[in-house]
């Protein structure tokens, strides 16, 4: 008995794990008892040995040249912490892919941007000319890259912006997207669940902060920012768009003039020329602004 117990020791190329230390010991003890004691306790210790010496399920676990842990592998990509890791991004002409450091994909690399990385399950946004792709926190996408423009990070399950020609994507950190940047103009930023403002030729898209949207940018002219329900108002040819702090929408604004911002249900005013737009604190509406008039507000 104690001989088949040394014999599963020696077998050639097995897998002895540190759970099989007692083996060990327990053959150590066979061969000393072999000369000092009886049979009858002898026996005993080697059927101990061969029940430790015996892998669990009953066959012989191996070390292959291409399997280190023994018959029954993970595969290659199997880290204990993050079984299901996603791939990396490919490189482009002088970018670098993006890496994966969990289940989402890093992104690819582009004509001189570097593709987004991915710590959360969506996937990095690609590299574009000379821009980098955007990251990807958690179960969002990264936006891609432009020429020139970054793509948006996403931080929660909305995805970021995509980058334009000079002008960065929005980030995105709730389940709203980032707005897209335009010609120079940055796309606005999502912090609740509805999208930031597309970036414009030179204007800024609004960021949201609530469930309604921000304003796009205009040439020049930023987009109204979304506190609440309701939407940012557009910019215009240099001028704003107004805010949306309610659930009303902000006004557009016009050449030159602020749109008005809505504190309330009611709606606030576009602008004119020159002329800004009347905000709205209430139910009712602003007014609309003129060739160098501004509109009125409305009161409560």
């Amino acid at each position: 008995m104690y001989k088949s117990a040394l014999l599963k020791l020696t077998i050639d190329n097995q897998h002895i794990s540190s759970s099989h230390s007692l083996t060990l010991l327990f053959a150590t003890i066979i061969i000393i008892m072999r000369f000092y004691t009886s049979i009858t306790p002898l026996l005993a210790l080697g059927w101990l040995a061969s029940i430790a010496a015996a892998p669990i399920d009953g066959t012989i676990e191996r070390r292959g040249d291409s399997c280190p842990y023994g018959k029954h592998c993970p595969p290659a990509n199997y880290s204990p912490t993050h079984p299901k890791r996603g791939n990396g991004g490919n490189a482009g002409n002088g970018g670098n892919g993006g890496s994966s450091h969990r289940k989402g994909n890093g992104g690819n690399g582009g004509n001189g941007g570097n593709g987004g990385a991915s710590h959360g399950s969506g996937s990095g946004g690609g590299g574009g000319d000379g821009g980098k792709g955007g990251n990807a926190h958690g179960s969002g996408n990264g936006g891609n890259a432009g020429n020139g423009g970054n793509g948006g990070s996403a931080h929660g399950s909305g995805g970021g912006g995509g980058g334009g020609a000079g002008g960065d994507g929005g980030n995105s950190h709730g389940s709203g997207n980032g707005g897209n940047a335009g010609n120079g103009g940055n796309g606005g930023s999502s912090h609740g669940s509805g999208s930031g403002g597309g970036g414009g030729a030179g204007g800024n898209g609004g960021n949201s902060n609530g469930s309604g949207n921000g304003g796009n940018g205009g040439i020049g002219g930023n987009g109204g920012s979304s506190n609440g329900s309701g939407n940012g108002g557009n910019g215009g040819n240099a001028g704003n768009g107004g805010n949306s702090n309610g659930s009303g929408n902000g006004g557009n604004g016009g050449n030159g003039g602020n749109g008005g911002n809505s504190n309330g249900s009611g709606n606030g005013g576009n602008a004119g020329n020159g002329g800004n737009g009347g905000s709205s604190n209430g139910s009712g509406h602003g007014g609309n602004g003129g060739n160098g008039g501004n509109g009125g507000s409305s009161g409560r």
